[in-house]
């Protein structure tokens, strides 16, 4: 059976009301209204999350959005939210003092989607996310237990967390060892475990990193062909090193040139070849390699001219672009 958007939508929320945050577990403060309720009277609440809900058992209230998307799209992501959404939803978050989480259905139908990810709104940086994302925050779609709804850090505040308690653990045994043992064969060989331990530690972390670099580098791109280019600061650092053909740029600058660029290209594609994406650890920051497609729409007499580029990039630890430039492959 085919449903509308619409229909989509309230199937979903009805299914996050009386399934996973059911009346015997929790209180029902606020839900908005639907689009025909505001065609006879337009309430202004409807700009807040579809719920606000209390659990019975903490009294914790907390707001939920319901979201159901039936599938990927090209680009293997699901579209999860506006800017516009995750920005009113963080002042209403600040101001009421009340978390806020996302709860994405996608799959099967919205009714009884295949999955539910329920995402706290300050871990959600990006507007369409991988499976990889999504699976972290995938929870039980009979019921929603009050303990999902203490999500105290982040999954890069976990990994900082968990790197900073192997690392004293390992100077702590080291330092046990060292004192206890002078056997220069027994030294040798503590070395060497702590190589291999590093090297597992690299692995761990090597895929979440490179989600989250692949996640940015989309967003980067959907910024600039959406026209949105204040919000390129939130992509690119104040200072940069080298962008493209100029070594020590300022943002501002960068920004002039992208506006001018826009301008006189205002219809273009960028087409990642993900199996190239590589990164490399580069001391405190991230050097990021790419093949890309790079199309300007119907530039010469209606035709594409289409570029096929490597990107050479360095991102830095909170995610801001430090050095950008291209070869033609």
């Amino acid at each position: 059976m085919k449903y509308s958007s619409f229909e989509k939508g309230e199937l979903f929320e009805k299914f996050v009301e009386d399934k996973l945050f059911k009346v015997t577990d929790y209180d029902l403060i606020h839900r908005t209204n639907s689009i025909s309720q505001n065609e006879t009277r337009y309430a202004e609440d409807t700009l807040k999350p579809d719920f606000k809900f209390r659990c019975k058992t903490t009294q914790q209230e907390f707001y939920v959005e319901a979201k159901f998307r039936s599938g990927f799209n090209a680009k293997d992501m699901i579209e999860v939210i506006s800017y516009n959404q995750i920005e009113r939803f963080k002042i209403i978050q600040k101001e009421e003092n009340t978390p806020v989480y996302i709860a994405i259905g996608y799959g099967g139908l919205p009714d009884n989607p295949n999955y539910v990810s329920l995402i706290p709104l300050d871990e959600l940086s990006y507007l369409e996310l991988y499976d990889s994302y999504l699976r972290r925050f995938h929870i039980d779609k009979a019921l929603v237990n009050s303990s999902q709804l203490n999500f105290s850090i982040t999954p890069q505040e976990s990994e900082e967390r968990l790197k900073e308690s192997i690392n004293e653990q390992k100077a702590m045994v080291e330092e046990d060892f060292v004192s206890r043992f002078k056997n220069k064969k027994f030294i040798v060989a503590f070395a060497i475990g702590l190589l291999l331990l590093s090297f597992l530690i690299f692995n761990v972390f090597k895929t979440s990193t490179e989600d989250t670099l692949k996640q940015k580098t989309t967003e980067y791109y959907s910024t600039i062909q959406s026209g949105n280019i204040d919000e390129l600061e939130n992509y690119i650092n104040p200072y940069v090193n080298k962008w493209y053909s100029k070594s020590n740029v300022t943002f501002s600058e960068i920004k002039k040139q992208t506006q001018a660029y826009i301008k006189n290209h205002p219809e273009s594609r960028v087409e990642i070849q993900w199996d190239t994406f590589k990164v490399t650890p580069l001391n405190d920051d991230y050097a990021v390699t790419y093949n890309m497609i790079y199309k300007l729409l119907k530039e010469d007499y209606g035709k594409d001219k289409i570029f096929h580029l490597k990107i050479n990039a360095v991102w830095s630890n909170d995610l801001k672009l430090k050095s950008l430039y291209e070869e033609k492959i």
